[in-house]
């Protein structure tokens, strides 16, 4: 009867050991989901055709609510530390979520003319890059791989940075 007890009760630490290295906990789900954007104002001289000063200001717009959604986070997680505050993997999933949502709404963006295409296809290459960095350091926060978020943090200044450079035309 004492051994089964103490089977029981090392099980039990074994459990807790694991989940709190490696193992998600509930409640974080493995993809956000984004909701549509608003589509962008069409153009008075032409019908139906997307404003290219709409298409601009919604793509500074983002690329500036990326950069200013990184500071907040930074602002509260300062240092390449993965947080044991019960707080932090909340905010950094809500944070990661804002940011992978509002870059594939860029994403969606279609130059409105043929001479901003090269622009448009600079723009979500860097935006993909964002995208798939910002996915990986979720992921790792979800899982506790304090590598992973590392890593993240070494480079996300630098994907950010990139969406912001390529706003500008």
């Amino acid at each position: 009867m004492i051994g089964r007890g103490i089977g029981a009760a090392a099980l039990a630490v074994i459990a807790l050991a694991a989940t709190a290295c490696g193992t998600p906990a509930s409640g974080i789900p493995e993809e956000p989901v984004c909701a549509t954007p608003a589509p962008l104002p069409t153009s008075r001289a032409t019908p139906g055709t997307v404003s290219v000063q709409a298409y601009f200001s919604r793509i500074r717009n983002g690329a500036g609510a990326l950069y200013t959604a990184r500071e907040v986070l930074r602002a509260k997680y300062a240092e390449d530390t993965f947080y044991r505050r019960e707080e932090f993997r909340p905010d950094f999933v809500a944070y990661a979520d804002e940011t992978i949502c509002a870059a594939r709404g860029l994403r969606e963006l279609s130059a409105p003319i043929e001479t901003l295409g090269e622009f448009d296809q600079k723009f979500d290459v860097a935006l993909d890059a964002l995208i798939e960095h910002t996915i990986a350091g979720r992921e790792a926060v979800r899982m506790r791989n304090v590598s992973d978020y590392r890593e993240w943090f070494a480079g996300v200044d630098e994907k950010i940075s990139a969406v912001v450079a390529t706003s500008r035309r």
